[in-house]
């Protein structure tokens, strides 16, 4: 059984990366926003994080990616206040 600091550092190959990249491209024309923004960087984390802990569906993780950036544009102050895409994903 992997320990959480060793999912959070497996490799991820070029196909997870394709597929990620795909989800943000889709995340950052919804939002109109270019991939380089601090807003989509922080969204691409979400997602890296999500996949490494076992989200790897699409679907799912372009619903959580956009929640995140909704969350994040909505109130960004009361962030930690908030529920985080992964504990929705165990939903």
């Amino acid at each position: 059984m992997l320990d959480s600091q060793s999912i959070h550092l497996t490799t991820l190959d070029s196909a997870d990366l394709l597929r990620l990249q795909a989800v943000l491209d889709v995340i950052c024309r919804e939002a109109g926003k270019p991939k380089c923004s601090s807003a989509m960087q922080e969204i691409a984390a979400v997602l890296i994080r999500l996949y490494r802990q076992g989200v790897t569906e699409e679907d799912k993780l372009l619903s959580l990616g956009l929640m995140a950036l909704t969350q994040k544009v909505s109130s960004p102050v009361a962030a930690d206040s908030v529920q985080s895409p992964s504990e929705a994903a165990r939903r």
